[in-house]
């Protein structure tokens, strides 16, 4: 698992080029030069073909996104925090940026799973779905940084719930722990967490006040029956269109409504809770990817009971979802998640003690 982390983490200093243009860099690189020079037009497409010709350097990508460009669809803060990346240009920029990605995961990890040796965390990084978000330059690891964080800062509950402002960056992976957080009267982490939410806010509105209205139109563009899903709402998209944006809101419902339903039941603790509402976040998001699969991989660092056979189980899913076509992915990723949900629960059977013979 040694090797397989280090050669996660030299991979991005020795791809090429064209592989950084290739990846999601491309779209946060084109925000972080619009909020700077544009803000107005962050959200408009056309403003960001014009500016991802720029990033691309004229080229073409291989895979086209919304409108032939992928699209900067993330909260505006992302793209605010992507400018100083963006200063070094597109091609050091992007390595610079997964590097930064890849840390921020080690280092929740790390701290999800104190006092537990470091080594425990291992599985986390030598994982499919780490390698995908390398790949995707996605940003699954601040999430991940700010959920290891929040527990590890879960004695001074303000502070952990300043440490999930992080979550932020991809806000639809974390329902279920919002609402779990609501339902137990955490006021404290909540208002920690509001905190940096007005902070992240206030960071784009000085340039922007409009952006949330703005972001919110195009975010429902992510959601389509051809995206390569692994959440539970995405079966929605296979009704007729007419109803395929009720059934993803409804469906979404149920599944924040039965994750936390399942996560108050559990019989492992409060570790056991809090790593099925981090993986139950992934299979209750309207929009979740393969990649997004890395915090399932926390969950079950979170839990710390996780056997070989379920880190197997985790990569050979990921695995599935990122080649197949749509829209099998989400199939792959709802029984993945489910299994290892009901795995973390605790409701399955003890296995009965080998006989001595």
């Amino acid at each position: 698992m040694v090797g397989v982390a280090l050669g996660i983490v030299i991979y991005p200093c020795i791809e090429t080029p064209n592989d950084i243009i290739n990846s999601d860099w491309t779209a946060f690189a084109t925000g972080a030069q619009l909020v700077v020079h544009d803000p107005s037009r962050l959200y408009d497409l056309d403003a960001q073909r014009a500016v991802e010709f720029q990033v691309t350097g004229g080229r073409t990508l291989i895979t086209l996104g919304i409108k032939g460009v992928l699209p900067f669809l993330a909260p505006a803060w992302v793209a605010v925090i992507a400018v100083p990346f963006d200063l070094f240009g597109t091609n050091v920029g992007g390595r610079l940026w997964i590097l930064f990605g890849l840390a921020c995961l080690a280092l929740g990890a790390y701290l999800a799973v104190r006092p537990r040796p470091p080594s425990e965390m291992l599985p986390v990084f030598a994982s499919v779905p780490t390698a995908l978000m390398m790949l995707n330059a996605q940003l699954d690891g601040m999430v991940a940084l700010g959920i290891g964080a929040a527990i590890a800062l879960w004695s001074r509950p303000y502070f952990a719930g300043i440490a999930l402002g992080l979550t932020l960056m991809k806000p639809q992976l974390v329902l279920p722990l919002g609402v779990a957080l609501l339902i137990s009267r955490q006021w404290s982490v909540l208002a920690g967490w509001a905190t940096a939410g007005v902070l992240l806010w206030a960071s784009v509105a000085v340039l922007n006040p409009r952006w949330v209205l703005e972001w919110l139109a195009p975010t429902g563009s992510t959601v389509t029956s051809g995206s390569r899903e692994v959440d539970l709402p995405h079966l929605g998209t296979l009704l007729p269109a007419s109803l395929q944006l009720y059934a993803v809101a409804a469906l979404t419902l149920l599944t924040v409504a039965g994750v936390v339903i399942v996560a108050r039941r559990c019989r492992n603790g409060l570790k056991g809770q809090a790593a099925i509402l981090v993986a139950g976040g992934v299979l209750a998001a309207p929009h979740a990817l393969p990649a997004d699969l890395v915090l399932v991989g926390l969950a079950l660092a979170v839990w710390g009971k996780a056997r070989w056979h379920d880190w197997v189980l985790l990569s050979v899913g990921a695995a599935v979802a990122a080649f197949v076509p749509a829209p099998w992915p989400a199939l792959a990723g709802v029984l993945l998640v489910g299994w290892l949900i009901v795995r973390i629960s605790g409701w399955l059977p003890a296995q009965a003690p080998a006989s001595a013979g």
